[in-house]
């Protein structure tokens, strides 16, 4: 367990120190963060959040989150136990849109009830105690704060046959997936009430074209009703979720 997570951290410190690309810094393809920011504005702007609310991002990386939450007014704090990133990150923000914090997603330096908003995008699948770090983000919450949390997809097919290649070969994961129903219930038994589940669908690394065909709108909303679909083919699940008043 330990040696999972020392082994990411020592990747994401890599990555901060060799790449200057913010996709490359957080271990995206570019496809697979411009997607993600397009969505994240998507499902930022029917979330009812503050205006000038108190936003935490953890698991910051380069801070291209965090920008784009400043951009639109908030109060923006950026976490990240990767110092060579958060050098990047700090390098980004010319316009010093938010702040940046070298801190453990464990123990948050934050005191109880701080923000109104917590945001955490690609950290699941680089802990081993996702449980633990849901339920910080809830204590540094305020009440009737929101949350937006991803988790890659356990179900989706080739993250099903990623998984089986490496049983066959007596490997560790190298990413941890997950149920969706297991992350709803983490959600469900620390009070937060889930809002709203979306799907993260992306194209294969070797076949991008598909991208186009998933712009369709008609495509997205099909994958998105379709809750088999939904199962075998999202990459990851964002669960936004409210704190209980």
């Amino acid at each position: 367990m330990k040696a999972f997570e020392a082994e990411w951290r020592a990747r994401f410190e890599r990555f901060g120190r060799t790449y200057r690309e913010e996709h490359a810094i957080s271990g995206w393809s570019a496809e697979g963060l411009a997607r993600r920011l397009r969505l994240f504005g998507q499902v930022l702007a029917q979330m009812p959040v503050p205006e000038h609310a108190r936003v935490l991002e953890l698991g910051c990386g380069p801070g291209t989150y965090v920008r784009y939450l400043g951009d639109l007014g908030h109060s923006v704090v950026g976490v990240d136990y990767s110092l060579p990133s958060l050098h990047r990150a700090v390098g980004a923000d010319e316009g010093r849109k938010g702040c940046y914090v070298a801190a453990d997603g464990y123990h948050l330096p934050f005191t109880q009830e701080t923000f109104d908003l917590v945001v955490c995008i690609g950290v699941f699948q680089a802990v081993c105690r996702p449980p633990d770090l849901l339920s910080e983000m809830v204590r540094v919450l305020r009440q009737g704060g929101l949350v937006l949390v991803e988790a890659l997809n356990a179900t989706e097919v080739p993250a099903m046959l990623r998984r089986l290649g490496e049983m066959a070969k007596r490997q560790p994961p190298r990413l941890h997936t997950y149920p969706a129903a297991r992350v709803r219930r983490w959600f469900e038994a620390r009070d937060l009430h889930v809002l709203r589940r979306v799907g993260v669908f992306l194209p294969l690394r070797s076949q991008p074209a598909i991208g186009r065909w998933l712009d369709h709108p008609p495509v997205m909303t099909l994958l998105e009703r379709a809750p088999l679909a939904s199962l075998l083919l999202a990459h990851a699940f964002w669960f936004v979720g409210q704190k209980a008043a």
